[in-house]
C-alpha cells in the first residue's frame, strides 16, 4: 500500500520473473513517505533525508530528464549533475516540438489519473523557469471543443464536476473569444486556473538555468551529437565516471541503440508525430487562442504564428508532405478554418516519443531500475511520457 499510485501496466518488464519486479517496487518504496490516500491527494514525493553526495549521469534533457534533473538537485544537496544529450536546451527531441498545452483532462474530459497533482507539479517548474524565461508562458488558459452532442455532454460534465479548472462556454462565447468562424462548434470548456500554453523549448532553457543556478556550478550539458549517432557508441565507458545515470531520453533510448537487453520486450511503443507551423495575417482579428478537439492549434512565440498538430503515425516509413497536410486539415479545418484559408506554412516539425501501453490509468510514464545492467551498474529510466509529457513530467520527475 505504499506505492499505490503504480499499476501492472508501469512496472518495466525486461525479462523480469514477477517476484523480480514487487522486489523493484518494494524497494523504491522504501525511498517514499507512506501513502496517506484520500479522495483529494496521493503522496508522491520522496522523502528528503540525507543523502550521500553524488555524481549523476541524465542521458536526455528533455522534459522528462530536466525535472529529473532539478528534483534531484532539490533533494540531494552537494550532488552534481550532467545532461548528456544530442543537441542544446530545448533543441531537440520530442520536446522541441511540443505543443505545450499543460492541462489534467482526457479528450473526453475526463480527470487524469494524478492529473491535479501534475498540474500543480508542472506549475511549480514553470515557476523557477519564468525566473529565467519570462516568455516561457504563451497563454494561461485553452479551449476544448465540442463538435457534437456527445462532445457537448462529457464537457458539460467536465464543467460541473471540475469547475475550479473547467468552465462551459457558448458558441457564440468561442466565436467571440477565438473568432473560430465555424457554424460546427457547439460549444466548449476554457482551461484555467493553472492550465496553460508553453513554449516548451522556452521552458526548458529556463528549467536548466534553474538547475544550473541551484547547483552552484554543480551542473553541465554536454552536447554529443556526432559520437551519440554511432551505432557502436561505447556507452558503458562513457557513463562509467558516474554514480548513477538516468537514462530518459526518450525514443533516442532506443533509435540511438543506448538500450540493449533492456530494450528487448520494453513494453512501449515509438510513435512519430508531424505538426504545421503557421503564419497568419497579423492585421486580422483572429485572437490566437489555444483550441483543441482531437488535433489542436496552439499559439507560437510572436506575432502571427500557430501551431498546428500533430499526426499519429506508427509505420517505419513517415508520410509525405502532402498526406500530413490533407490528413490534419481533414481533421482541424472546423476548428479554425480561417488559418487553413488566409493562413500559410511555413514548417512541417517532427517528433517521436515513446508510448507506453495502455492500463488501469491510461498510458503512464515508465519509470523504473535496470534490471540487466549491461551500461552502468546504478542506472535507472524515466520514459513513456508520450503526449502527457508536460502534465506528467513535474509529478513523476
Amino acid at each position: 500500500n505504499m506505492v499505490p499510485h503504480i499499476s501492472s501496466s508501469l512496472c518495466i518488464k525486461l525479462r523480469l520473473s514477477l517476484l523480480l519486479a514487487m522486489t523493484q517496487l518494494l524497494s523504491l518504496s522504501y525511498a517514499l513517505q507512506p501513502c496517506r490516500l484520500s479522495a483529494k491527494t496521493t503522496r508522491l514525493y520522496a522523502s528528503k533525508a540525507e543523502h550521500d553526495v553524488k555524481n549523476i549521469a541524465i542521458v536526455g534533457g528533455g522534459l522528462a530528464g530536466m525535472s529529473a534533473a532539478y528534483h534531484l538537485l532539490e533533494k540531494i544537496q552537494g550532488s552534481s549533475i550532467t545532461i548528456i544529450d544530442k543537441a542544446g536546451p530545448g533543441e531537440g527531441g520530442a520536446s522541441a516540438v511540443a505543443g505545450g498545452l499543460l492541462h489534467p483532462f482526457s479528450p473526453r474530459g475526463k480527470l487524469l489519473h494524478l492529473g491535479v497533482e501534475g498540474l500543480n507539479a508542472a506549475n511549480r517548474l514553470i515557476g523557477a523557469a519564468n525566473r529565467h524565461q519570462p516568455n516561457c508562458v504563451l497563454r494561461d488558459q485553452l479551449y476544448r471543443v465540442a463538435l457534437t452532442e456527445k462532445n457537448v455532454d462529457q464537457l458539460k460534465d467536465t464543467a460541473n464536476l471540475y469547475p475550479k479548472y473547467a468552465t462551459w462556454v457558448s458558441p457564440d462565447e468561442i466565436e467571440s473569444n477565438c473568432r473560430p468562424s465555424s457554424d460546427s462548434i457547439l460549444g466548449g470548456v476554457l482551461f484555467s486556473n493553472g492550465c496553460k500554453v508553453i513554449h516548451v523549448p522556452t521552458y526548458i532553457q529556463g528549467l536548466w538555468s534553474a538547475c544550473q543556478e541551484m547547483s552552484n556550478g554543480r551542473a553541465t550539458w554536454c552536447v554529443e551529437d556526432s559520437p551519440i549517432s554511432q551505432s557502436n557508441y561505447d556507452w558503458e565507458k562513457r557513463l562509467s565516471e558516474f554514480d548513477t545515470v538516468v537514462f530518459a531520453a526518450g525514443s533516442g533510448l532506443f533509435q540511438d541503440s543506448i538500450l540493449k537487453k533492456d530494450a528487448t520486450d520494453f513494453p512501449a511503443e515509438i510513435v512519430r508525430g508531424q505538426s504545421i507551423e503557421f503564419s497568419y495575417p497579423s492585421s486580422s482579428d483572429y485572437t490566437n487562442e489555444a483550441l483543441l478537439c482531437g488535433k489542436y492549434f496552439a499559439p507560437l512565440p510572436g506575432s502571427g504564428r500557430v501551431l498546428l498538430g500533430a499526426t499519429h503515425e506508427w509505420k517505419e516509413e513517415a508520410l509525405d508532405r502532402s498526406t500530413v497536410m490533407e490528413e490534419l486539415k481533414q481533421r482541424s479545418y472546423d476548428l479554425a478554418p480561417f488559418i487553413w484559408d488566409k493562413g500559410s506554412v511555413q514548417n512541417i516539425t517532427v517528433g517521436y516519443r515513446v508510448q507506453s501501453r495502455r492500463g488501469k490509468f491510461g498510458r503512464m510514464p515508465i519509470i523504473g531500475q535496470s534490471v540487466h545492467n549491461d551500461i552502468h551498474p546504478n542506472s535507472w529510466m524515466f520514459t513513456g511520457l508520450s503526449g502527457r509529457g508536460l502534465i506528467y513530467h513535474g509529478v513523476y520527475g
